[in-house]
């Protein structure tokens, strides 16, 4: 993926590789396409809010705990609430479906970018990450 637009924006969909997106796509049964115009519009949804740095921020001052796992020139690497979920799917208005293919690839994508980085993906055992491209 680039990393860049030509406009000079970052690309949304930066931190997500390729091959998690085919992979999740063929196992739910949608095309990929489809997929990453999903995931374009979670991560597009994310900025119109107060943008990643202050959505982050507000999540860091009211959760419980720090949700960012780690923080790349790329992205914020988060653990967030099932209700913070909740949320961003009720704003996209996507069906259950969709829902849980965010998820997987979100997921996926936390737990390779871990491993890379020599770090356990225990934070995301039982828990929602959510990766947001930073700006």
């Amino acid at each position: 993926m680039t990393d860049a637009t030509e406009s000079g924006e970052r690309d949304l969909l930066v931190p997500f590789d390729d091959d998690i997106l085919t992979a999740v796509a063929e196992r739910t049964g949608t095309e990929p396409t489809r997929l990453r115009n999903l995931l374009r519009h979670h991560q597009a949804s994310a900025r119109d809010l107060p943008g990643i740095d202050n959505l982050v921020y507000e999540w860091r001052k009211y959760l419980p705990y720090d949700p960012v796992v780690a923080r790349t020139e790329e992205a914020f690497h988060c653990v967030v609430l099932p209700e913070v979920w909740g949320d961003f799917a009720d704003v996209l208005e996507v069906d259950d479906e969709d829902f849980e293919r965010l998820l997987a690839v979100h997921d996926r994508q936390a737990r390779r970018a871990a491993a890379a980085r020599g770090e356990s993906t225990e934070p995301f055992d039982g828990a929602a990450p959510m990766i947001l491209t930073r700006e």
